[in-house]
């Protein structure tokens, strides 16, 4: 009787195979010849779900977000039952931060993904749409610390995504070219958002 194949976890175990190459490579690297041979599979079958590099980068795209954010909410369900706004956007910052192996790939894997979106407009409207999405939630976490009394109620909570966000991004960059250590990122993002809390 042939083997039933898991579909979605097939995708998946190609998505993986993309990251690991794009961390280490870059996209370059990241032929369907080259997936093929990173995921241990033949490149029939990666045809066989990816029809062309590009449509594979875009489930990719989505692939590492979602891993990302499964994270970040296990680690806010193993910490405390209702946690603040401010304990979830230090989760949010410390698995977005590149402060081991992993997330140091992962972030390299999305550097090369912003560069090869350049001129590919599909690619480009789902880096847009994921950050239209994590500038949103970012906003509504820290509306929802104003409405707890936890962050300042004079804050446009638009404007505070935004310069979050670019910390963690400009953070990012400093650990990756060794200009920050892992505990001093940490630092001044809960610097940054105890100058948000209420007074």
């Amino acid at each position: 009787m042939p083997k039933k194949v898991d579909h979605v976890e097939r995708r998946r175990h190609i998505a993986e195979a993309v990251l690991r190459i794009a961390g280490r490579d870059g996209l370059d690297g990241a032929r369907l010849r080259d997936v093929a041979e990173e995921a241990g599979i033949s490149l029939g079958s990666v045809q066989h779900y990816f029809g062309t590099k590009d449509e594979m980068l875009r489930y990719v795209v989505g692939h590492l977000g979602g891993r990302v954010t499964e994270r970040i909410m296990a680690g806010i369900r193993e910490g405390v039952e209702a946690p603040s706004a401010g304990s979830f956007l230090m989760a949010m910052a410390a698995e977005m931060l590149p402060l081991d192996e992993r997330r140091r790939a992962e972030r390299r894997a999305g550097q090369a993904f912003t560069a090869r979106a350049v001129g590919v407009p599909e690619l480009v409207e789902v880096l847009r749409e994921s950050d239209r999405w994590l500038h949103g939630r970012v906003a509504d976490l820290i509306t929802q610390g104003q409405l707890a009394g936890e962050f300042r109620a004079g804050l446009d909570p638009g404007h505070e995504s935004v310069a979050l966000l670019a910390m963690i991004d400009g953070l990012g960059s400093d650990l990756l070219l060794g200009v920050r250590e892992p505990a001093q990122a940490l630092a001044t993002v809960r610097y940054h958002l105890d100058r948000l809390a209420a007074r």
